[in-house]
């Protein structure tokens, strides 16, 4: 329940928010009801919509009706706020609450499009920007006010076993869902192996609308294995990934196929890199570094070599090594 949103440039000004924990605005509400707007009104031509769900996130609010599903399911300790966000009486069921509704509203968009007769004639992606809803405070992570907002991603499983949250660059913070549908096209149930991230999307999407990949972007088509012939029509792989984040302690990791290499706490002055073979330890719970110095090597020239400085979240170790 904000007090505003953003169309475009214009700023939408919500009334009836006062940051309680319900409103007169929803705003998630708002964004299904823009979105199947948008597909009613574009349904005769080509159209690109995106839908910014801004559930489930913290403050942990959500419509009554949503969270009378849930109250009362199972033990659920009131938050009293002092983790940051509102207090909530029933954080637990205000959570599943929140899920609950952002997946009616995926099948509201879905049964549209299927009324439309679009059904066959649209790729639809969901996902995730990020990992889990932050966890309990630990030593790699103490930065941090306790189990912010009230979430519990240790009762809901949140990160399976990937190890961490969101913010880290452990698999819990960078591993998210990606489902995509496109009936006669994507053989359903299939399952890909591929590593993709974000920046993958726009070549993926260009391709698919037969325009040229802006050549800013370091992204690789994958859609070759979407239509379940990347093996045929080889599908391009990424020599790595890399992330560089000044946020959460400074933190940077590298993936190079099963290999990937990380450093944290860079804020603290902490250099070392872990390295984790994900093919044999997907939960990150045993550095091999010591027993790979070649591939850290690898690791540390990639993570110096790409890394472009920030001015809203400089990493001053390397930015200002001198000082």
């Amino acid at each position: 329940y904000p007090d505003h949103l953003w169309r475009n440039q214009e700023k939408v000004r919500l009334e009836g928010n006062d940051r309680g924990l319900t409103g007169k605005q929803y705003s998630h509400d708002l964004i299904e009801a823009e979105a199947l707007k948008f597909i009613l009104e574009n349904k005769d031509k080509s159209f690109f919509a995106y839908v910014p769900f801004t559930i489930p996130h913290l403050a942990l609010q959500v419509p009554e009706d949503s969270l009378a599903e849930y109250v009362g399911k199972w033990d659920d300790p009131p938050y009293d706020g002092k983790s940051g966000y509102l207090p909530h009486p029933t954080p637990r069921a205000a959570y599943a609450a929140m899920i609950t509704r952002m997946d009616r509203s995926v099948g509201r968009i879905l049964e549209l499009i299927k009324q439309l007769g679009l059904d066959d004639n649209t790729l639809v992606i969901f996902t995730s920007d990020n990992g889990g809803a932050f966890g309990e405070v630990t030593k790699e992570f103490d930065f941090l006010p306790g189990r912010m907002g009230g979430t519990d991603y240790v009762f809901f499983g949140s990160t399976g076993n990937s190890r961490a949250f969101k913010g880290s660059i452990y698999e819990g913070g960078i591993r998210t869902p990606f489902i995509a549908r496109w009936p006669g096209k994507i053989k359903a149930g299939t399952v890909s192996q591929l590593p993709a991230v974000f920046y993958d999307v726009m070549p993926t999407l260009a391709e698919i609308a037969g325009a040229p990949t802006p050549k800013e972007t370091d992204g690789v088509s994958f859609l070759p294995t979407l239509l379940g012939k990347g093996k045929q029509k080889g599908q391009r792989k990424h020599e790595f990934l890399f992330w560089d984040f000044g946020g959460y302690g400074g933190q940077q990791a590298v993936r190079m196929g099963d290999w990937k290499g990380l450093r944290r706490n860079l804020h603290r002055g902490n250099t070392r890199i872990e390295l984790y073979n994900l093919a044999t330890d997907p939960g990150e719970q045993r550095d091999v570094a010591a027993k790979h110095p070649n591939i850290v090597r690898r690791v540390a020239a990639i993570m110096q070599r790409e890394h472009t400085p920030s001015t809203v979240f400089p990493i001053k170790i390397l930015d200002n090594p001198t000082r």
